[in-house]
């Protein structure tokens, strides 16, 4: 009787194990499925403009039509003083989604604040750039890209 008792023993902790590894399993494939960020392509590059880099502002990818499966997100970037930028979608530097975009261009050298709120802007390149609408800037992030993609722009009047 003390062997068929060990067996089942055994038997119920084999059965346990298996449960326990199995909730593991729908636990994990369930987090990292739904809640998880898409995959995302490394990104940076240099602007300039009348042959100087542009050193202050910001870099915005606007998506136009995403990547087939891929969702609808901008991507950013800081101008550096040297002029380049790498953009982040999610997390700094992840770069950006694949899809089709309009690139905008923001660089002000100076404006309104709230000591000065009614100071003109005065844009370090041409406005148009800033505008989703009027930028002249297109791009596409392939979904194939395999490592990091560079992207200069010389921006003109």
């Amino acid at each position: 009787m003390d062997s068929i008792d060990r067996k089942r023993r055994t038997a119920r902790c084999i059965g346990w194990m298996l449960s326990i590894c199995l909730a593991l399993a729908v636990i994990t494939l369930g987090c990292s499925g739904r809640g998880s960020k898409p995959p995302t392509v490394k990104l940076h590059g240099k602007v300039s403009y009348q042959g100087q880099p542009v050193s202050q502002g910001t870099v915005t990818f606007q998506p136009t039509k995403p990547a087939e499966g891929y969702p609808f997100r901008p991507a950013t970037g800081v101008l550096n003083t040297d002029g380049t930028y790498e953009l982040s979608t999610f997390d700094k530097g992840d770069g950006a989604i694949p899809g089709e975009y309009q690139v905008m261009i923001v660089s002000l050298t100076s404006g309104p604040t709230p000591e000065t709120p009614n100071a003109p802007e005065v844009w370090a390149v041409p406005k148009k750039y800033g505008n989703s609408v009027q930028s002249p800037l297109k791009v596409a992030v392939p979904a194939e890209q395999r490592g990091p993609l560079e992207m200069d722009f010389t921006l003109e009047n």
